[in-house]
């Protein structure tokens, strides 16, 4: 997809990170937005922002996990632009660091529920839409631990293991169509989501917070680079960061001792 200009984009999860990075550099690019989170004043600065790189937005606050929600934004969508061309499915959470053994069954559903039911959700919702352009393209971020799992991050693993199951499973059922797939595997990344842990202990989230920055070699303007070039060439998949592309030559080519590196890190 060489021109992104007057094609419109959906981006989930656009209120900061990769998706505000996303939602400004299409517009830069001359792509009409519609941009859905469930932090609606965020979202409402991510639409005045892309408002003034001269894009036309539609911005809707809600939860991805919900699946009606999902539908009447797409309703919303089609009824102001009349086709999509571009679909992101972006928004994803995590939790604080804690083991399997800890974690609740309701933990794993709150995760699961947001970043895969919502990937789900944006796939299925979208995807007919899709199909009736002459070409069109899926992008669903996953991590660079959908290839190589990570200690105290079971639900967010597993979720992202599962989100580049589903691509690639999509990618197989939609090959020789005009819809183009594309997994993203992000490494270490600047951006909100650990701030955005939803919990009482505010000086183990910070401190959390702050290793986590610490170890995160990319911003989210050059993440966004890197996935519109994916959607450009339309490349199957796109690793974000040296860090992701080193994990990711380890975990494949030794799959029994990637885990040996990952303990480095812990």
């Amino acid at each position: 997809m060489q021109i992104l200009r007057d094609k419109t984009a959906v981006i989930t999860g656009a209120a900061s990170g990769i998706g505000r990075a996303l939602a400004l550099q299409l517009a830069e690019a001359g792509c009409r937005l519609a941009l859905c989170d469930h932090n609606d004043a965020e979202l409402n600065e991510t639409r005045k922002m892309a408002i003034e790189k001269g894009a036309v937005v539609i911005a809707v606050p809600f939860d991805v996990s919900n699946r009606e929600d999902m539908r009447n934004f797409a309703t919303e969508v089609l009824q102001v632009f009349g086709s999509v061309d571009i679909v992101v499915n972006n928004a994803g959470l995590t939790l604080m660091q804690q083991s399997v053994e800890q974690l609740s069954a309701e933990d794993f559903q709150r995760v699961w529920e947001v970043n895969f039911m919502g990937v789900l959700h944006g796939c299925q919702t979208f995807l007919p839409h899709l199909r009736e352009r002459p070409e069109a393209a899926l992008v669903n971020v996953a991590s660079i631990f959908s290839t190589a799992a990570y200690p105290y991050q079971g639900p967010y693993v597993a979720s992202k293991f599962a989100v580049r199951g589903l691509t690639e499973t999509l990618r197989q059922e939609l090959a020789g169509t005009c819809v183009a797939v594309t997994v993203v595997m992000p490494g270490g990344i600047k951006t909100n989501i650990v701030n955005n842990i939803a919990t009482t202990d505010i000086a183990a989230k910070e401190k959390f917070a702050r290793r986590f920055d610490k170890s995160a070699p990319t911003t989210a303007e050059e993440a966004a680079r890197c996935i519109i070039e994916g959607i450009r060439r339309k490349k199957q998949r796109v690793l974000i960061g040296k860090d992701a592309k080193i994990m990711d030559i380890i975990a494949r080519i030794f799959p029994h001792r990637y885990e040996q590196v990952i303990k480095r890190f812990v």
